[in-house]
């Protein structure tokens, strides 16, 4: 049986779908972060449709709460996220940095 909170999350996964390919016909995201973002949005829709296969998987792992394992995976994600944030922010800096060394010998 579906209730009204599972409905939304599914409607919102979609609705991420939708966007992840939206932002790739873009060009803002590559085929890999596409991917990344289907995988984490269709394993939502799984997981709220059927929340069994998470408690056993908190079983397995001998986690009491389903909450508390669903808390975990969203550190992992959110830290990876900003790991994969952080050293693009570095490229692009690096990036900068190398063009307007280039463009001020050039000036001189």
């Amino acid at each position: 049986m579906i209730i009204g909170l599972q409905i939304i999350a599914i409607l919102f996964s979609l609705s991420m779908i939708y966007f992840a390919v939206l932002n790739y016909k873009r060009r803002e995201i590559n085929r890999i972060e596409l991917m990344g973002w289907m995988i984490v949005w269709i394993g939502t829709i799984i997981v709220v449709v059927f929340p069994e296969l998470l408690r056993t998987f908190a079983k397995t792992f001998l986690i009491t709460r389903v909450f508390d394992i669903m808390v975990v995976g969203a550190f992992m994600l959110v830290i990876s996220m900003v790991a994969n944030a952080y050293i693009r922010t570095k490229r692009i800096e690096k990036k900068l940095e190398d063009l307007v060394r280039k463009l001020s010998l050039n000036k001189k």
